[in-house]
């Protein structure tokens, strides 16, 4: 592929030119924007990746393993372009975790609406694009978002709760070593 090549389509990616509805979340919103504010929103929804970067890595230091899942996890749902394989390349490291799978809050609502949302997508398309009913179809990747922040955000939570355990015991200490207990006033 010659530079020229590569450069455009680095570029097309950054610069955002195509708008055709994906399950992203970034489509409609450029699509409904004055065009004198597109360059600055892209920028920051550009740079919108990279805030996560260095407090992830700060944090998570010792875990390489589970600093890839989040930075992959965290770019497919904030790509522009986000296709399904992207999001299956993250879920596929979700197995490695699976000591986490009981500890988990939100696990049983987050799988419901992403199995409804991916039902619901092809049906919601169909409406839209051929029956010209109204745009439900935005609504639905909204939805579809929401479940995969809320789920890597449980899995992030999870796992530093069980490091903090591993770390420093499940229960409260006073500095003499006795149990402690916690109390609000």
């Amino acid at each position: 592929m010659s530079f020229a090549m590569k450069y455009c389509s680095s570029r097309s990616i950054l610069s955002m030119p195509d708008l055709t509805p994906n399950i992203g979340l970034f489509w409609y919103f450029f699509a409904e924007m004055f065009e004198h504010f597109r360059l600055f929103f892209i920028c920051v929804f550009q740079i919108n990746v990279f805030f996560y970067t260095i407090p992830l890595s700060i944090k998570l230091k010792e875990h390489p393993v589970f600093l890839i899942f989040m930075q992959i996890a965290i770019i497919s749902i904030f790509k522009f372009y986000p296709t399904v394989g992207d999001i299956a390349l993250y879920m596929a490291f979700l197995p490695a975790w699976n000591h986490l799978y009981r500890f988990l809050r939100n696990i049983f609502l987050v799988l419901v609406v992403l199995l409804a949302c991916s039902a619901l997508f092809p049906v919601l398309w169909h409406l839209w694009i051929y029956a010209g009913s109204a745009n439900f179809y935005y609504s639905i990747t909204l939805l579809f978002n929401v479940a995969q922040i809320l789920g890597v955000s449980d899995y992030f939570y999870v796992y530093l709760q069980r490091e903090h355990h591993l770390t420093h015991g499940q229960y409260l200490r006073r500095k003499d070593g006795s149990e402690a207990t916690l109390v609000l006033k």
